[in-house]
């Protein structure tokens, strides 16, 4: 019986001490330099979290912390909420739990207020986490296709320079440590999403977050949007079905697909 996720929203404060102890003992299954003390000083930052638990046993199984952010442009207030910390664990990747829980938690704020713009703001660390967002979010940015436009290049600066001051180079629209204090910033162990090069071949989106954050290994954070709007959930909707009807058309043809066949370059694409 597969195993499977079920995904619980809740405010930061409303943590137990045990819940915490278990997504800190989990972030540090995945990422290397991470200290307790600078864990809670993080999550203390946030307003909520997504808690992926195990669907039979309930155990801590991963998580996702959310901030809240508002910024002025032209005499308008620009809402987002950050994506901070995100781990799950190898046994239940390739769910779309949290994906779909953290859409409709955007979908609820963008119905709060319909007529006030509404971002996605993440950091990408490790190449999934940009793929999130690029593969779901229509409008989003930085992206291979065409140049960030200036009024959304000045909202995501807006958000890195909010979130982490000094740490937050605009000119590249990278988060890094390498000129300060690196030995306080966690990274991706070596062996979890490893890039390698047939990925960067098949994937015009791997390939454009490697240029862009050359030094994600180390711990350099890629800042992202990704903009919220009501047809959203039906753009997402349509994603989801376009890749169950691949996959069936790839089963009827042969069952699994070889890594280095048009095929599987095209599905990794979509």
């Amino acid at each position: 019986m597969a195993k499977k996720l079920v995904c619980f929203n809740q405010r930061i404060s409303q943590l137990e001490k045990s819940e915490k102890e278990a997504m800190y003992l989990l972030f540090c299954r995945y990422y290397s330099n991470v200290t307790l003390d600078q864990f809670y000083k993080d999550l203390n930052k946030k307003d909520y979290v997504f808690l992926l638990r195990d669907k039979i046993t309930l155990d801590v199984k991963g998580f996702s912390t959310i901030a809240e952010l508002n910024v002025e442009y032209n005499n308008r207030n620009i809402r987002g909420y950050f994506s901070g910390d995100t781990v799950i664990d190898k046994e239940y990747w390739g769910q779309g739990t949290l994906g779909v829980n953290f859409l409709k938690f955007l979908f609820l704020q963008k119905l709060k207020r319909p007529f006030s713009p509404l971002y996605w703001f993440l950091i990408s660390k490790g190449y999934k986490t940009y793929l999130l967002m690029a593969n779901n979010f229509k409008e989003h940015y930085p992206r291979y296709e065409q140049k960030t436009p200036n009024d959304k290049k000045w909202i995501m600066d807006s958000f890195g320079k909010e979130l982490y001051g000094k740490y937050y180079d605009h000119n590249k629209g990278i988060i890094t440590y390498s000129k300060h204090e690196a030995n306080i910033k966690d990274c991706l162990k070596s062996d979890i999403t490893p890039i390698t090069k047939e990925m960067l071949f098949a994937n015009d989106r791997i390939k454009f977050f490697a240029e862009q954050n050359p030094d994600w290994q180390a711990g350099d954070e890629l800042a992202c949007i990704a903009k919220m709007t009501f047809s959203m959930p039906f753009y997402y909707q349509y994603k989801v079905i376009k890749k169950l009807l691949n996959r069936r058309k790839n089963s009827k043809v042969g069952g699994k697909t070889p890594m280095n066949t048009p095929a599987r370059v095209q599905e990794i694409k979509s």
